[in-house]
């Protein structure tokens, strides 16, 4: 298993921003956080949340993680 090999892909524009998307929508929570005028720190869960979203889309595109 620690032995196979990993796939050697180019990375896409496309792909960037597919792995992107989770991020990004946390960065819009916060901004509707803060102008709505709730607790930021519900804001920065949201963020936190997005990038391990991220995280697990870049995980699995690389098969790394216990799914893979």
């Amino acid at each position: 298993m620690a032995n196979e090999p990993r796939p050697s892909t180019g990375i896409s524009l496309r792909q960037l921003f597919i792995w992107a998307i989770p991020f990004d929508l946390g960065l819009v929570g916060l901004l509707i956080v803060i102008l709505m005028g709730w607790e930021l720190w519900t804001g920065i869960g949201l963020v936190i949340a997005g990038a391990l979203g991220t995280v697990m889309l870049i995980g699995q595109h690389y098969k790394i993680g216990p799914d893979s």
